[in-house]
């Protein structure tokens, strides 16, 4: 006669039914959970495929919040748990697409030295630009400083600089003296070694602002060049549709000189609403970059909102976004030169 407790089995195995009752419990959550990022995940793909950021509001936030390089981490972390569930075949399927999704991911986001998007002659009017972004600075205005005259730019354009106060337009003389023409205005810090003509403002609908510059050209004759300082707001369900066609509108107006513009658009490069701005414009990191393009949030940056853009008049040898912990946003440096009407 067997007179063992019914639990009896469950004890001998090592594991109590409540605990049994646990893992069950976690088991059937874990599915749960590879079933609803599944869902998640192929939603974020198709609206990046397809529609992108100029749909819904509700399309545009899961575009925003799922670049490739999220894509293809989810794609593996989604692996990892189908396997951890006995989910093999499926398990086989997220490896693949954490493959493919992080090769995009390479061909878009990183670049490289190569002769088809590198120019190799430098001349002696080459000039280096910085654009930077120090609102939420994780170290203090002094590694600000550092960094820029490390990197010695002849144009220095700014966001989120501070106060256009008498105090820091005087902080930013005393800084950069060999940078004599200077606008400290709603936010923006622009600081030229060359003679800046003209200065003027504008709005970016309800999304943004910008200044303007004109500058001097540095041989009689030549057509002056032009930059644009733009900040667009942060508003994350607002499109950035009208702001930037605003944008493409005044700066493709001027296509007959060089013109730059350097800018925290808070839009990823890959939002359907740059098309405008690019029928006169690249960026520069796409046509000489050598790196990484995300450009925030550091220190893992995964979306590539700052930028600096060119037009044909601009030959561009370099372009960058370098590796710094002072701010939030990673600065963008090329170095370019201004061509003549018979260069271009």
């Amino acid at each position: 006669m067997n007179s063992e407790h019914p639990d009896s089995e469950g004890h001998r195995n090592g594991t109590s039914p409540q605990r049994s009752l646990k893992r069950s419990f976690q088991f059937w959550l874990m599915k749960v959970l590879v079933l609803l990022i599944s869902v998640f995940w192929c939603l974020a793909i198709s609206i990046r495929f397809t529609v992108r950021d100029s749909s819904s509001e509700i399309s545009t936030l899961i575009f925003y919040m799922s670049p490739l390089i999220l894509l293809s981490l989810g794609a593996f972390v989604l692996f990892i748990l189908s396997w951890k569930i006995h989910w093999w075949r499926i398990a086989v399927i997220w490896f693949l697409l954490s493959i493919l999704t992080g090769i995009g991911c390479w061909k878009t986001q990183f670049r490289s030295e190569t002769k088809e998007n590198r120019v190799t002659k430098q001349t002696q009017t080459m000039k280096r630009v910085l654009f930077w972004n120090i609102g939420d600075r994780l170290w203090g205005m002094e590694h600000v400083i550092n960094e820029i005259r490390q990197l010695d730019p002849d144009l220095i354009g700014m966001v989120e600089a501070g106060a256009d106060s008498d105090e820091m337009k005087q902080f930013w003389k005393q800084t950069f003296p060999d940078h004599p023409y200077q606008v400290v205005q709603n936010g923006f810090a622009f600081l030229s070694r060359m003679p800046i003509e003209e200065t003027s403002a504008g709005r970016l609908e309800d999304m943004g602002h910008y200044l303007r510059f004109r500058l001097q050209p540095e041989q009689s004759g030549s057509q002056s060049p032009c930059v644009f300082l733009v900040d667009i707001y942060s508003k994350v369900l607002k499109s950035r549709k009208e702001a930037l066609d605003e944008l493409a509108d005044q700066a493709s107006r001027l296509n007959q000189q060089p013109v730059l513009v350097l800018g925290d658009f808070n839009t990823p490069g890959d939002s359907v609403h740059f098309e405008p701005l690019r029928k006169h414009f690249h960026n520069s990191l796409e046509v000489a970059g050598d790196g990484y393009l995300a450009t925030w949030p550091l220190p893992v940056p995964v979306l590539d909102l700052d930028g600096i853009w060119t037009n044909e008049f601009i030959e561009l040898y370099r372009a960058e976004n370098r590796w710094t912990w002072v701010s939030d946003h990673r600065p963008v440096f090329i170095e370019m030169a201004f061509k003549s009407q018979s260069e271009k």
